[in-house]
């Protein structure tokens, strides 16, 4: 009798330690619930300055945001958000890579980034709008349907992490934005370290829509720093004939004095073969040292937004390419 009641005691106390051990863990599920909870409310509401001053009081955090302006979505794709629409979504979904990125096929049209569609933006129901002073026109439209941020895009294409830093505050991601930042320019350093045996080897980036007509692209222009600044980009050298005709359109006879080592030829990747199919046959083409060295690179068109993706393609397209 004493042993059963002996088994008995020892079955409460197993019971009970059971049971405190669960509100326990209860305890603990439900304080780290609250935790979290408080943390994001201590975000919110936040109060944000925009590019014309106005004051913009951002209640929650926006989970249904609509682009004005093409290349806000790779910002906000890079920090893991996606607007529910934007403008110029044909090109959007074009990009290489933005093209195969879950959601980006869902996103509504709202037409042309000057004139975006207003009954498209009401019937989404947007609780904020990214603008810029291209649209100030119809602000105080936009206005009356949610709250409406402006920014400068000009800034941001001069900066691709000011873009990120921004949207990172207006979201409530500061820490994602600088972790996204610190990503991008760790492949830059690593990136700098490989390409190290083509130092003095130079370079030429021209961009061509056809295979006929060509445009020397600027080593200055903000969203080509990833290529040739030696802080914020690969250090990589500019041909001199290349500088010199920098933001140029040239034809195919002004192409003859680039004496570059290395070419990446800017294009619609899905054009490629047939630009080069015609560019065989061209003789001022062929006489070109890179061509005739066999270091000619197709740079998809998906790397001029100046955005953080578009940076990290570059980088990533350049690095891939010159380290064959």
């Amino acid at each position: 009798m004493r042993r059963i009641i002996g088994v008995f005691l020892s079955l409460l106390v197993i019971v009970g330690l059971t049971t405190a051990c669960g509100k326990k863990d209860d305890v603990l599920d439900n304080k780290t619930i609250v935790e979290e909870a408080a943390e994001n409310s201590e975000k919110w509401p936040r109060t944000f300055l925009d590019a014309k001053g106005n004051k913009v009081v951002i209640e929650k955090k926006p989970e249904k945001i609509v682009s004005l302006w093409y290349s806000y979505p790779e910002i906000l794709v890079a920090l893991d958000e996606m607007p529910i629409g934007t403008t110029e979504c044909e090109f959007l979904t074009s990009l290489n890579y933005l093209k195969d990125i879950k959601g980006m096929d869902s996103l509504v049209e709202l037409g042309d980034k000057l004139a975006p569609n207003i009954e498209k933006i009401v019937e989404l129901e947007p609780d904020l709008i990214l603008a810029t002073s291209n649209h100030e026109a119809i602000y105080s439209t936009l206005t009356k349907i949610a709250p409406v941020i402006i920014l400068d895009r000009e800034a941001f294409y001069n900066d691709w992490t000011l873009g990120v830093r921004t949207f990172g505050e207006i979201l409530g991601k500061e820490e994602e934005a600088e972790l996204v930042i610190a990503s991008i320019m760790e492949k830059i350093e690593n990136g700098r370290e490989k390409l190290k045996h083509i130092d003095g080897e130079t370079i030429a980036l021209i961009k061509t829509w056809d295979g006929k007509s060509y445009y020397v692209e600027s080593s200055k222009d903000p969203s080509y720093i990833y290529t040739f600044d030696e802080k914020k980009g690969l250090g990589l050298t500019p041909d001199e004939e290349f500088v010199k005709m920098g933001g140029e359109n040239i034809s195919m006879e002004g192409l003859s004095k680039i004496k570059a080592d290395h070419i990446f030829l800017e294009a619609d990747i899905s054009l490629n073969e047939s630009i080069l199919k015609d560019l065989e046959k061209n003789s001022v083409w062929n006489s070109l040292e890179a061509v005739k060295n066999g270091n000619v690179y197709f740079l998809d068109i998906s790397a001029i937004t100046g955005g953080p993706l578009a940076t990290e393609y570059g980088i990533e397209s350049i690095i891939n390419a010159l380290s064959k």
